[in-house]
């Protein structure tokens, strides 16, 4: 109508792109205020999860503000609602009067477009999969990652109408008049729905990819729980193992092994030391002990061999997770400071171990024991002889010791709690990402079915004047809410299973160094199904009563 009574393309560009910087800029603010405020609330749990990984006391009563970091995420808000309003303006500039004014016109999304995405989209995913050829490097890699997005993005109009169209048969069944209008206003306004799909697709996928996340690194974490903390009792000097203020003395072991139904007592000492210029945990122990015990299968390496050199002093056994973090090789000679001079020692064997995020490395308790003048404990692992009961031998080794040591007995199930507590603790955060996601969904939909009770007033209006029930209005409200969320669903989950592919790489790469395997969060998906649908009926509502009660003679009139 603007471009009717005389408006220029310029001024019809300059009016949405002004209107989307204002809007950006409120909610990059309303977000700075809310992330700060996010901010306070968790840095208790921080601190507390810090202290449980690291043990060490911390205490976040503050939060650092900087400035810059307030103003880079003004300027991240605006500008990226200047660039996301671009092709709108643009469409919006070019608008064909006449056909602006024809009812729907102006919302179909033509032939000659959908196939354009459909090329750019084959392009990108041609892109995408080519950079898995090259994915040892990492910028190809991470190129790769944002075209397969991308590829998704354009492409998801597409399929938007195409299981619009699949769904008309089946929601016409449900109702027949309620289901097909739902779905009609679906097929014939693609622009208006488009956008809300694509976020609830992008929000949904990464939902999944968390998800399995957690799921491939609790399968991966249970693997490594099963061979490596085997022992039936741990003797620590604290309530968590991560807690390294106080010693055992090595004679200790001693004693251990002459309480009734202890079978084997393995020492383990283990410190922070500087390895190409991290804090690295070094863990000290008998190696010859471990390898019967617990011998952890090799990444990269002979096993036996690696045993055997590490057991004899000759070589140094180094975590995956320290390997792919510090791009350490086999063989290569790491060079460690120590109190009675710089340590030596040839990298013999790789090893998946869980035990510091940062990486890990073991040396046997002989070689630690002469350059660091130390031969105390901070563990020791107790297996027990066959027909003891654990918590006989825990209570024996209280009362021998309790009173004269600083100890604490903890069984294999105590422990390996600790360790999926810690776990939990760290997959926690992602749940405020989760319930953002979810609240992406509920808001992208009440967006979208506001705007579509706008354009279809009249349409709506002529329904209730000519017999339309109330209920029947909302029921056709409702069913195009359910055919969003149902076709944001199906390809949310699709596009997971992809994100999860590239989580688990970056995580490998560059977080926790780890290869935790893939396990597609099926349990979490199938969660995710009444979540969406119920939040899509709930955001629903709202407009559903807005379009049943407006007023009949302001929807029939012409402007």
């Amino acid at each position: 109508m603007l471009r009717a009574l005389g408006a220029t393309r310029s001024q019809i560009r300059t009016l949405f792109l002004s209107e989307s910087a204002i809007v950006g800029l409120a909610g990059t603010l309303a977000g700075v205020v809310f992330g700060i405020a996010m901010a306070r609330a968790i840095a208790g749990y921080i601190g507390d999860l810090l202290e449980e990984v690291y043990g060490v006391a911390q205490r976040a009563d503050q939060i650092a503000v900087e400035p810059w970091l307030i103003a880079a995420a003004v300027g991240m808000g605006v500008t990226t609602s200047l660039v996301a309003a671009m092709i709108p303006a643009r469409n919006a500039a070019r608008i064909d009067p006449v056909k602006a004014l024809q009812k729907g016109k102006y919302q179909s999304l033509s032939e000659g477009e959908n196939r354009r995405r459909r090329r750019w989209a084959i392009a990108c995913a041609a892109a995408a999969v080519l950079a898995l050829t090259l994915s040892r490097y990492r910028l190809i890699f991470y190129a790769g990652y944002l075209l397969a997005v991308l590829a998704a993005v354009l492409l998801s109009p597409s399929l938007a109408l195409w299981l619009a169209r699949v769904l008309r048969p089946i929601l016409s069944r449900v109702r027949p008049v309620e289901g097909t209008l739902a779905v009609d206003s679906l097929i014939q306004a693609p622009r208006r729905t488009s956008g809300t799909i694509a976020a609830l697709m992008l929000s949904l996928a990464l939902v999944i990819s968390l998800g399995g996340l957690a799921r491939s690194s609790y399968n991966s974490i249970s693997e490594w729980m099963r061979i490596a903390l085997n022992p039936d009792l741990f003797v620590t000097t604290a309530e968590t193992v991560t807690t390294r203020s106080f010693v055992f003395p090595a004679s200790l072991a001693e004693g251990l092994r002459a309480v009734a139904g202890v079978g084997e007592v393995q020492a383990v000492r283990s410190v922070r030391v500087l390895v190409k210029g991290t804090p690295i945990m070094l863990v000290a122990v008998d190696v010859n002990a471990v390898a019967k015990r617990a011998k952890l299968p090799p990444v990269e390496g002979n096993s036996a061999e690696m045993y055997k050199l590490t057991a004899e002093g000759r070589g140094i056994m180094a975590s995956e997770n320290f390997a792919r973090l510090h791009e350490c090789r086999l063989g290569e000679t790491l060079e460690i400071p120590a109190p009675a001079g710089t340590l030596r020692l040839p990298v013999v064997g790789i090893v998946r171990d869980f035990s510091d995020q940062q990486g890990s490395l073991l040396i046997t308790r002989s070689v630690f024991a002469r350059f660091w003048n130390d031969d105390s404990v901070n563990i020791f692992r107790i297996y027990l002889q066959p027909g003891a009961r654990e918590a006989d031998v825990r209570q024996r080794i209280l009362d021998a010791y309790g009173a004269r040591e600083r100890l604490f007995v903890l069984t294999n199930h105590d422990l390996r709690n600790y360790v999926i507590r810690v776990t939990d603790q760290w997959f926690g955060l992602t749940y405020v990402q989760i319930a953002v996601a979810v609240l992406v969904a509920v808001l992208g939909i009440v967006n979208a079915l506001t705007v579509s009770i706008t354009d279809r007033r009249r349409e709506l209006g002529v329904l209730q004047a000519v017999g339309g029930l109330r209920r029947q209005i909302r029921h056709t409200v409702w069913m195009e809410a359910f055919g969003i969320g149902l076709i944001g669903l199906a390809l949310g989950l699709a596009l997971g299973a992809v994100q999860l592919y590239y989580s688990l790489e970056i995580a490998r790469r560059d977080l926790i160094g780890i290869d935790i395997g893939y396990a597609y969060p099926l349990q979490t998906a199938l969660a995710l199904a009444p979540v969406i649908l119920g939040a899509a009926f709930l955001a629903a509502l709202g407009p559903a009563e807005s379009a049943v009660r407006g007023s009949l003679v302001e929807a029939l009139e012409y402007e």
